[in-house]
């Protein structure tokens, strides 16, 4: 008997962490700066400009990525806790990156990146930083 609700419990705060994290993402994100490491290197861009994108995550999974007038739509999907996936409409994964960080307000991203060179112990990757936006008009 103990068992089971512990089992319960666990069900119920596995489920309120997906539900909080599929919440936290719906809404319009701006792009904030994007960090760059390459094995040892960083380089950090900040510089808002137009070719900085906005990305409109919806609750039925789709996602737009708007920049200077124009729009991309694809799919995006949450995997684990700290795991999220772009798909086209077949479902195929295009892009993923890690989730450091999310919340209601802020959401950092962070992606993996091959090597340029061979060899080993080398370490590429890309952390984007984002804020929710208020849409125009509210």
């Amino acid at each position: 008997m103990i068992k089971k609700g512990i089992s319960l419990i666990c069900l119920l705060v596995f489920f309120t962490g997906c539900s909080s994290r599929e919440k936290d993402i719906v809404g319009l994100w701006r792009t904030d700066s994007i960090s760059n490491y390459v094995n040892g290197f960083s380089f950090t861009n900040n510089t808002k400009d137009a070719h900085w994108s906005y990305f409109d995550y919806r609750a039925d999974g789709t996602l737009f990525e708007r920049r200077k007038g124009e729009y991309r739509k694809s799919r995006y999907q949450l995997g684990s806790a700290d795991s999220l996936f772009y798909t086209d409409s077949t479902g195929k994964i295009l892009s993923g990156y890690k989730i450091l960080d999310l919340n209601e307000k802020i959401m950092v991203l962070k992606m993996s990146q091959k090597p340029y060179l061979s060899g080993k112990n080398q370490e590429l990757y890309e952390i984007r930083y984002f804020s929710k936006a208020v849409p125009k008009g509210k």
